[in-house]
């Protein structure tokens, strides 16, 4: 029945003046996100498991930024808007939402809440913002990954990887649920994929005491690892047996400032005393805000 009554007044009134009488003003205010919650619960919960909302009050953030102080990054960490290619300015309240709702989808210039639909919402205006479904959205200040997956030509953006949608409802406040069909919701998770097998391809030769391992990145649309901030990296773990004993284990590191470039071969050279029947590598991967490492793959060679 609230929803009938809703749309009886939708049809009489018109829609203008329906947003005038539903406008919640202070929500074109940049209020905590808490505020956006009260319509948008489930993607308030994703973007609380985020990065994103921890971006300022990180421990490893605030040990990098030596507390704040390192003033380079501090606007990707807590930025006021967002804009394509645009490096944004730090915002002076809140920032210990980090990267908020406000950050991403309001715009002063047009007043109104950023998206990739065009919905009606009474409390908020809205404008429908085709930049969302782009890659161009992230480039604010992912700007040297922005980069990187540029150079790839990549039909695949970074919400395919890093938003993965699933159908759902905007909102869950009743009864604004029902203004809108269910759509493809993106997770405001934005989970760290993590590569495999199937993202690398990988040869080994030996020549005399000098085994070089080539590792090329096929699968990952940007250089492995990457960032613009932050020190994630790989580890190259080369393991020799023969006759069914170890007689060799080296490791080397690639990190963000030498990765694995897309569509590119890396040679890694290793030292070895003994020419082994079979080889074992094994690549493990650490993100910048993680201690512990993570498995990529693990593959067998035999001579």
């Amino acid at each position: 029945m609230p929803l009938l009554l809703l749309l009886l007044v939708v049809f009489i009134a018109g829609c203008d003046r329906i947003e005038k009488l539903f406008l919640e003003e202070d929500l074109l205010q940049r209020p905590p996100s808490k505020r956006c919650a009260e319509c948008h619960q489930n993607i308030y919960n994703q973007w609380l498991d985020s990065r994103h909302s921890k971006a300022w009050t990180s421990p490893h953030y605030v040990e990098a930024s030596n507390n704040h102080t390192k003033t380079k990054y501090l606007s990707c960490h807590a930025p006021l808007e967002i804009h394509p290619e645009k490096k944004p300015q730090l915002r002076d309240k809140l920032r210990e939402e980090g990267v908020n709702c406000f950050s991403c989808h309001y715009k002063e210039e047009t007043n109104s809440m950023h998206g990739p639909y065009d919905v009606f919402s009474p409390p908020h205006y809205s404008t429908y913002d085709p930049v969302y479904i782009t890659s161009k959205i992230c480039s604010s200040c992912h700007q040297k990954t922005y980069k990187q997956w540029q150079q790839t030509a990549s039909k695949r953006n970074c919400q395919e990887c890093h938003m993965p949608a699933k159908k759902g409802r905007l909102i869950q406040k009743f009864p604004f649920t029902y203004l809108h069909s269910k759509k493809d919701i993106h997770s405001h998770k934005f989970p760290a994929s993590i590569a495999s097998e199937k993202d690398f391809q990988i040869k080994i030769s030996i020549n005399d005491d000098i085994l070089t391992l080539s590792i090329k990145n096929t699968g990952i649309p940007h250089s492995v690892p990457t960032a613009d901030n932050g020190k994630p990296k790989l580890y190259i773990y080369l393991t020799g047996f023969k006759n069914g004993n170890e007689i060799f284990n080296q490791m080397q590191i690639i990190n963000s400032k030498d990765p694995l470039k897309f569509g590119k071969w890396k040679e890694l050279d290793f030292f070895i005393d003994l020419k082994p029947d079979k080889v074992v590598v094994t690549i493990l991967r650490k993100l910048s805000w993680k201690n512990k490492k993570e498995k990529v793959l693990q593959k067998e060679f035999q001579f």
